[in-house]
Parts: structure tokens; sequence; C-alpha cells
């Protein structure tokens, strides 16, 4: 027993003279200065690159394995320029040597000091750093892979602890400079300060950069700190208070800049394979985004659930302060916008289900599920329980000067400078060129809509677009006592959209629909309406050109405010009412049934079968309409069938059964109508004639019965 203690002294002993002896020793015998120029030769061989080293190499030994330098510099690859590839200002890196015996890793504080790297792309696609990566040469053996560890097989000995005093580094710069791309980034005063790292420890770190660009003209200063630690196992690693602040100003941002804050709490469960984001709060100008997000399969296919509240928020504020000024026709609407989302994302798909948002006075709930992003693949549903529409449009003025701009432009003046523009943007061009991959599905049901001012209830619409080719079928609401059922299909393959629309009102008061959508009920009554008609293009223009199909009406019980042709008719005959005039004085042809059918072919609208049914009148009707003129040219026929006092007149069975024909001619706005005196004559000449012709018969039937008596009596009848 004795000379094993005498054994373990003395081995005891002789390290601790060995280990004198080095820190003695070897400093003495040993100068790493004097190889400098063997290093620099190394590098040089396999590199092919100039390596510097101004300041002295300071080795230290005991307690800690050190070494400290600084005015490191190493050159740029072969037409990368002179600028050096890497420099360094100041290096140092210690280890405590005695832990080292046990397996235990203690370094001092790690210091890197105004550190520069430079890395390119030329227009080639090689980079400046290639070379350093160990690339194979053409031709030469690929090294083998090391053999993998058998079951059971030790590796060697593990840490069993390790302690860093901390990490200081300070005024780094990266630039990154893209010839390919065009783009040029430099990453500078790049710092990062911690605490003592340890296992179980909680450690303070603090860290920021800034990140400037040319294209974009970009600058963002950002600073990030938070108190990190990790388990003995180093299996959870938490990141508490973490706050990262940022402040960006360039192009496509507000004049004073945006400064970005957000702020979390983050643990990560290796062993569990999840993270958990909690606290999780974004805070900008305008916004203020909080929720919490969980991820499972962390490692290997990361699968992500959360929330996310978007807090009340002025959109049209927002959109302001990066220079993009939304106007509508209520100054109110897009203020008051705010949401909250269930997130789920796994493999390709995403969902957002549920979704409550709220815009302005309108809630809504519903799902947007995008399942898969190549295309994408999108499904989506929103049931909404009010919404007027018309107040997220511009504004009327707006409206009126656009329409006056393009109805004083030629049609074909507007096509060809249309399709001579060299300045006007993609999505103008080709305004349907995102859609023609997507596969789109969307579902949406309305308690009460406004649209174009017409009001509209339990509004139901379906939305698919593949490849496309759009589709809203069906498409269904109530509206004005009546119904309306219809389907669009665009055509959108090109980049002149083709457009069919099947649409049919059925038992609608045309009158109220008049007035809320035109300002003005010239047709009233309850009528039923079918129309089937395709358009090439969307705008006016377009839409007036090629507007071709056919549809057809038939309303009963009502009028056509603006025109009495009663009036016309009496005022045309010398017939003008005075006081004793009784019934209906207002500007209006009253009817018990209108009808009529249409056909549509580029733009030109054809009738010819008009009819109008009255007590007092029977009106037939044709003509065209000329949409790309803006014109109309109708011709009337009016036959009376009862008596004008009814219309405010004397009787006039002078007139009855006499076709009387109406002239309706000019501007589709404000048209005009004239009865055709010419035809009126003509056609009471004609009546005249016959009634004449009746006379002189009878008269001659009369005077042939007395001369001949009872010989041919039955002869004319009798």
């Amino acid at each position: 027993m004795g000379k094993l203690l005498k054994l373990i002294f003395g081995l005891l002993l002789a390290i601790v003279v060995l280990i004198v002896a080095a820190v003695i020793i070897l400093p003495l015998v040993f100068d790493p200065n004097e190889h400098k120029d063997q290093i620099v030769s190394l590098v040089k061989e396999h590199t092919g690159r100039d390596l510097a080293i101004d300041d002295r190499l300071e080795l230290s030994v005991f307690p800690w394995l050190g070494l400290e330098t600084g005015g490191v510099t190493l050159g740029n690859a072969a037409g990368f320029g002179d600028q050096p590839f890497a420099k360094v200002r100041k290096l140092g890196v210690r280890v405590k040597l005695l832990p080292l015996l046990s397996r235990k890793l203690e370094v001092d504080t790690l210091v890197l000091d105004g550190a520069e790297l430079d890395l390119q792309r030329n227009a080639s696609g090689v980079t400046n750093w290639q070379d350093l990566a160990g690339a194979e040469q053409e031709g030469a053996p690929a090294e083998e892979a090391p053999a993998a560890t058998a079951p059971g097989e030790q590796q060697g000995p593990a840490l069993a602890s390790f302690h860093i005093e901390g990490v200081e580094l300070s005024d780094t710069r990266v630039s990154w400079r893209d010839a390919q791309a065009g783009t040029h980034y430099v990453l500078e005063k790049v710092r990062l300060n911690t605490g003592a790292l340890s296992s179980g420890a909680q450690v303070p770190v603090e860290a920021g950069f800034t990140l400037s660009s040319d294209a974009p003209r970009l600058r963002v200063d950002l600073e990030f700190e938070t108190t990190a630690s990790a388990s003995s196992d180093y299996q959870r690693f938490d990141l508490a208070g973490l706050l990262l602040k940022v402040a960006a100003v360039g192009e496509g941002l507000p004049q004073d800049g945006v400064d970005l804050k957000l702020s979390a709490d983050v643990a990560v469960d290796l062993a569990a394979d999840t993270a958990r984001i909690s606290k999780l709060k974004l805070s900008g100008p305008q916004t203020e985004l909080n929720g919490a997000l969980d991820i499972a399969k962390l490692q290997t296919a990361p699968q992500l659930q959360g929330q996310l509240a978007l807090a009340e928020t002025n959109v049209k504020q927002l959109a302001a302060l990066f220079g993009s000024e939304i106007v509508t026709a209520d100054p109110k609407a897009l203020t008051r916008v705010s949401a909250d989302i269930q997130l789920a994302h796994e493999g390709e798909a995403t969902r957002l289900d549920p979704i409550r948002l709220t815009l302005d006075d309108s809630k809504a709930s519903g799902y947007v599920r995008l399942l898969n992003p190549k295309g994408p693949v999108v499904r989506a549903k929103l049931d909404l329980d009010v919404i007027d529409l018309d107040r997220y449009l511009p504004p009327a003025a707006e409206e009126g000067a656009a329409a006056s701009s393009q109805a004083s432009t030629p049609a074909s003046q507007s096509g060809s400078s249309a399709q001579g523009s060299t300045t006007a943007p993609a999505a103008a061009q080709d305004p349907f060129a995102a859609l023609r991959p997507m596969d789109l599905v969307i579902e949406a049901r309305v308690g009460q809509l406004t649209l174009s001012k017409a009001k509209m209830q339990d509004v139901v619409v379906k939305i698919t677009s593949k490849g496309g080719l759009l589709e809203v079928n069906p498409a269904t609401a109530r509206l004005y006592q009546g119904a309306f059922n219809g389907n669009v299909t665009v055509d959108a393959r090109s980049k002149t959209p083709k457009v069919h629309a099947v649409k049919q009102l059925t038992g609608i008061q045309v009158g109220e629909l008049l007035r809320d959508i035109a300002g003005q009920d010239r047709l009233v009554g309850k009528g039923d309406i079918k129309l089937d008609l395709r358009t090439v293009g969307l705008s006016e223009s377009e839409v007036r050109r090629s507007l071709s199909g056919n549809g057809s009406f038939l309303f009963s019980d009502g009028a056509y405010r603006g025109v009495n042709l009663a009036k016309l008719i009496r005022q045309a005959t010398g017939q003008g009412g005075g006081a004793g005039q009784v019934g209906n004085t207002e500007e209006q042809t009253d009817f018990t049934e209108l009808s009529a059918s249409f056909t549509a072919r580029d733009g030109l609208i054809s009738n010819s079968d008009l009819l109008a049914k009255s007590p007092l009148l029977r009106i037939a009707g044709k003509g065209d309409v000329n949409l790309p003129a803006n014109s109309i040219d109708y011709l009337l026929t009016t036959e009376i069938v009862g008596s004008l006092q009814g219309q405010g007149g004397a009787a006039a069975e002078q007139l009855k059964g006499v076709p009387i024909p109406v002239r309706v001619k000019g501007s589709l706005d404000k048209p005009g109508f004239k009865p055709d005196l010419e035809a009126l004559l003509n056609a009471k000449a004609k009546q005249r004639l016959e009634e004449e012709k009746a006379k002189l018969r009878s008269k001659i039937e009369d005077k042939a019965r007395e001369a001949l008596g009872d010989k041919f009596k039955g002869l004319f009848g009798n």
C-alpha cells in the first residue's frame, strides 16, 4: 500500500514539474513569431493567396493555453479585386489547461474585434471562397466517408462539461456583392456580447448589426437581446424575454422610416423535437399582432399550430406611411380592421382556420387553406353578415372623370394606345397573369350586400378558377321583392379575357332597382329579365364594342316615365289639353304588359318585337341600339284602342285603330321622342278613304234595293 501511495505522489509530482517546466521553458524555446514566414508560405502554397500577420503572436501556456494576435489579412481570390478577402484587427482565444485532463472545457472570453469579410460572386456564378472550400479536382477520387460507428462502439471521450467566460464580437463587417443578381449588401457594426456560457446558467445575450443595400436603397438597424439557458444535457434551450428591434429607412418605406419591435419567449426541446413561441408580440406603425406558436417534428418535418390576433388598425394610415394612398368613397372605410386567426402548417399545406375578421361595420368568419404552394392550390370560405362594397370603391368624382376621359377617346385610338403602350405595368397589361397557375375555390355567403347601389340579401357565390378559366357558379340572391340567379365564366387563358354571363331576374320591382342603381326610375313595374351575353375584354369601351348574345324581358302593371305618348299624340293632332282635362296628366305612359326580346352582335343591339299593352294604347316597337356610338334609332308604333280622355284629353275617336309612329332617336343618355306626322296623316287619310268607300257602297246598295225591289232580295245580305 505504501509503495502504491509513493507511486501516485510521484506521478503527481512529475506532472506538476512538467507543467512548471512547460510554463517556464516553452515560451523560452518556442517563439511562434519565428514561424510566421512558414505559415505564410504554407497558406500561399495551398490556397494561392497572400497571408499577412502584422502583430505578434502572443502564446500563453499556464493556467491558460491561449493565442492572441492581430493585424491578420488574407488576400482575395484571383479576379476579385485587390481588397483583402478577410481581415482581423484582434483575435484572442484561451483555454484552461488543467480542466482538459478531466474532459472539462473552460474557455476564457472569446474575442474577435474588427473582422472584415468580403464575399463575392462574379457574373459566371463563381464565388471568391470556392478555392477555400476544398473542392475536388476533376478526375480525383472522392474521399471516402468515415465508417459509421457500430452500436455500442465508443466514439471517444465526450466533454463532461464546458464553460465559456463569454463572447465578445465587435465592429465586424461582411460585404456580399453578387454580379449575377446585380445586388450589393453590407452587414456592418456587427456585435455580440454574452455572459458566461455553461450548462444551466442564465446567460444574457446582446447583439446588433446594420444591413444596407444598393438596390433597393435600404438601411436596417437591428438590435437583439435575450436571456438564454440550456439544460445540463443540452436537449432543452430557452430564450426568455427575447426582444428584437428593427429600424429601417429607404426606398418603399415612409419618409421617417419604420420601427418594428418583436418580443417573445422561445423554448426548444430537442428530445421531444418541439419548440414553442409564447407571448409573441409584433408592434409597428398602425400595427399590433399578438399570438403563440407550437412546432412539432422540429428537426424533421416541422408542423406548426398557433393563434394570431391583429389588433384594430387603420389600413389607410398604414398604407399612407408607405407612400400608397387609399382613397375610398367613404372616408371612414378601411379605418377599423382587426382579425383573429388560428394557424396550422403541415407538409405543404397551410391552414388559416378559422378566421374571424372585422372590417369597419362588417363581421366575417371563414377559412383559407393553402393546400399546395405550387400553383398555388387555395380553398377558402367566407360568411359575411353585411357589407356595402360601394364604400370601398373610388369616389364617384374620380369614376366620373375616368369615364369622361375614356368616353372622349375614340374606340380605335383607345385600342391602339393600349396595344402600343410600353410604359404600362405588367399587371396592367395582363391583369390575369397571376390567376392562370392558380387552383382556386372560394365560397361566400353574405347576409346583406350593396353593390353599385343595388341592395341584395342572402347572397351565395361560388368562385372556381383553374388554368386561367374562372367560373362564378352559382351566384344567387334575393333583391327588390324578386330573385337573381346566374353564372359567369371568365376565360383568362389569354391576355384579353372573354366573359360569358347568364343571368335571370324573376319578380323584380324594376323601378326600385333602377332608382337605386341609376338614380332614376323611368321604367316601373314587376318584371322578369333573362340575359345570355358575351364580351371580349373588361373595360367599358371593350364591352361596348364586343357585346353579343341575346335576352328578353316581360314587365307587368307598370309605366315608362319621362314621356306621355297620349299627350304627344294630342299635341301632334291639335288636341292639346285644357282646364277640363281629367285622368293621368303625368309625363309617363302606363302599360299593363311590356315585353321584348333582343339580339346583340359586336355592340349593336337589335329588337323587332317590342309590345306594350294598356287599356288605351297598343305599342309595338323595333329598332337598334348602337353601344359603341352610344346612340339609339327606334320606331314605336302606337295604336289607340280607347279614349284619350283617360290620359288627360278629350275623346279622339277619329284616331282609333290608326297606327301612330313615334321615332326615338339620339343619344342613349337623352333620347328624343318625335311623332311621325307624315305617317300619321297618311294613315288617317287611308282610314278616311276606307270610310268613304264604305259610305259609297252603302248608298249604292240602298239605291239598288229601291230600283230592283224584291227581285234580288238577299243579294246584298238581306
